[in-house]
């Protein structure tokens, strides 16, 4: 037998060799990737035995494990964490949810609340409590709480719980929710008990304590807080003051 041949036998029998190596770590590989996901997929191991709700303090945690869809005993693996996370969403009082595995067994939703920024007295005689974005979290028959300004005089409102407020026109509403943001901002909102729509567009604020500031629109506001808060905070006789021109403000005794 020539060199040559000897040469081609010795090269076909090393290939053969290295495929049949690779081989048998693929085959091993193949074991434990099957091996590991029978595991992680169908073993006691893995299944949820705890599920923690934080951050909440008016939705019972029963109510956001029902939207959740979460339950004890599901596999730690087999959800999709931002549609549970979605689903949670659709609570109306909840503005933000974020789920967090701890293997092999636990899971925390983290809960961000909406918080009731005022009060729209429905036609019907209902009351829609509104967050400072501006979406209805609740249409209740009674007046459940005196700690947010009621919003009055406001005549074409329509809605869906859970969704945004319809208030026409459209700028008027993102003029009231600045208002509403900027005494939030102000530590003010509290303060007020009811935001007042004249037939004009203007606003006026109803204080806790009896007076009423005509504000005009929530340019001025803004420009004029230092003042609102000043005057709001100082116990002063019932009075009306005007600060709708943007000048200095005008004065005269509330009689009713």
């Amino acid at each position: 037998m020539s060199t040559k041949c000897k040469k081609t036998l010795n090269y076909n029998g090393h290939r053969r060799f290295i495929k049949g190596k690779y081989g048998i770590i693929l085959l091993i590989l193949i074991f434990f990737i099957i091996t590991t996901i029978f595991l992680l997929l169908y073993t006691d191991f893995f299944l949820i035995k705890e599920i923690e709700v934080i951050g909440n303090d008016y939705v019972q945690d029963n109510e956001v494990l029902r939207t959740s869809n979460i339950e004890i005993g599901m596999n730690i693996f087999k959800f999709n964490s931002s549609k549970i996370e979605n689903n949670i969403l659709l609570h109306s009082f909840i503005k933000d949810a974020k789920i967090t595995r701890y293997y092999p067994d636990k899971v925390s939703l983290s809960i961000q609340e909406r918080e009731i920024a005022c009060i729209i007295p429905f036609e019907d005689g209902t009351f829609l409590y509104i967050d400072d974005e501006g979406v209805v979290m609740e249409k209740n028959q009674s007046l459940k709480t005196y700690n947010n300004p009621l919003i009055t005089g406001l005549e074409e409102v329509s809605f869906i719980i859970g969704k945004p407020i319809e208030i026409n026109p459209v700028w008027f509403k993102n003029s009231i929710l600045k208002i509403i943001n900027i005494l939030k901002e102000n530590d003010l909102l509290k303060e007020i008990s009811e935001i007042h729509i004249l037939d004009d567009l203007n606003l006026q604020l109803y204080t806790n304590a009896g007076s009423v500031i005509k504000i005009g629109n929530d340019s001025i506001l803004e420009k004029k807080i230092e003042f609102v808060r000043t005057f709001i905070l100082q116990l002063k006789p019932k009075v009306i003051v005007d600060i709708s021109h943007g000048g200095a403000p005008h004065y005269k005794p509330r009689t009713n």
